[in-house]
């Protein structure tokens, strides 16, 4: 039965209270809950961003030094079939969670989660929005997020000495494994988003 399958949400952080109890509440209030477990891995954070995870997660780690090594110690830690990295600075749409699993359970190795700007922050952020929207489909400029753990970990997790695109460099690896990547209707919106050029 599809509610029985634990998905784990890895969480990765620094400094990052802006956003973050947005980012846990959106996750708790999936419709795939109870069976989430909420991870957060923080990288020592100075700000109040230990306070607002230990709130809401299930397990709460501080572990650095960068997002990859964050995620994948979370990984070793999770017990879900599943495992999802969600950055702090998103919010998840309430399905998202339960449409990869029902996309995994059908076959699929991965899902790529399409990601968009939250458009009500600034005239770059609508611009940047447009941007994402137009790669909604695209077969390039994509990286899958969630993943069945035996897969990622037959993938070898995040690379470790990368600090960034490492979304796109285990998605590579994974279509180059011979696993597959689907794709789901609900989004995740990106609150971060600049407001001005500079």
């Amino acid at each position: 039965m599809l509610n029985d399958l634990v998905v784990s949400v890895i969480v990765p952080t620094k400094n990052s209270e802006k956003f973050l109890e947005k980012c846990l509440i959106s996750i708790k209030e999936q419709s795939y809950y109870p069976n989430v477990e909420l991870i957060v891995v923080d990288n020592f954070s100075s700000d109040r961003t230990p306070e607002i995870a230990r709130k809401y997660a299930d397990k709460f780690y501080q572990k650095g030094p960068e997002r990859s090594s964050q995620v994948n110690f979370g990984v070793s830690k999770s017990k879900g079939k599943y495992v999802y990295r969600v950055d702090s600075d998103f919010v998840v749409g309430r399905d998202v969670v339960k449409e990869c699993v029902e996309k995994c359970e059908d076959g699929w190795d991965a899902v790529a989660v399409h990601n968009t700007s939250d458009p009500s922050v600034s005239f770059w952020s609508k611009v940047r929005k447009l941007e994402r929207d137009c790669y909604r489909d695209d077969d390039v400029n994509v990286a899958a997020r969630f993943f069945r753990k035996d897969v990622f970990l037959k993938a070898g997790g995040f690379d470790e000495e990368l600090i960034a695109a490492e979304g796109y460099d285990i998605h590579n690896r994974i279509v180059d494994g011979g696993f597959k990547v689907g794709r789901i209707k609900s989004q995740e919106i990106h609150l971060g988003e600049p407001k001005s050029l500079g």
